[in-house]
């Protein structure tokens, strides 16, 4: 059942602002007028009306959210298991110095040198012999 001016639908899309009183009065008193006429509108916002009013309460009684703790400082995972390696390898693997302390440049710098030599090599094969451009070969004579 619909109020004179107003639909249902635009009832229910004023149920939150007529809950937190925010309805000029002339607007306010059309929404009440609507939900004494339907029940079933009135039912409707009184389900609204206690959602919110859970909805509060949760908020009310949530307690403060927790403060992430400081994150540890970040390990050096690698010099761990050349480590342990090394301790259960009686010193076999991993003994020398320069393999616990030189990281990954050393091998990117050797890969990066490999790479370079494979270029110049592809060119140098692949490199052909250019003619002058301004000379066309004489064309062959005729055979009789």
């Amino acid at each position: 059942m619909e109020a004179p001016g107003m639909t249902d639908d635009e009832v229910r899309d004023l149920f939150s602002a007529y809950h937190d009183r925010e309805l000029p009065a002339d607007q306010h008193e059309r929404v009440r007028a609507a939900l004494e006429a339907s029940p079933a509108l009135a039912k409707e916002y009184a389900s609204f009306s206690e959602m919110l009013g859970a909805l509060t309460g949760l908020a009310e009684s949530a307690p403060p959210p927790l403060v992430a703790p400081a994150a540890p400082p970040p390990t050096d995972i690698i010099a761990g298991v050349q480590k342990r390696l090394q301790k259960r390898s009686g010193g076999k693997f991993y003994n020398d110095r320069w393999s616990r302390t030189a990281g990954l440049f050393p091998l990117e710098l050797a890969a990066v040198l490999v790479l370079i030599g494979l270029v110049v090599a592809y060119f140098a094969m692949t490199m052909v012999s250019v003619e002058s451009a301004g000379q066309a070969p004489a064309p062959a004579a005729p055979s009789r």
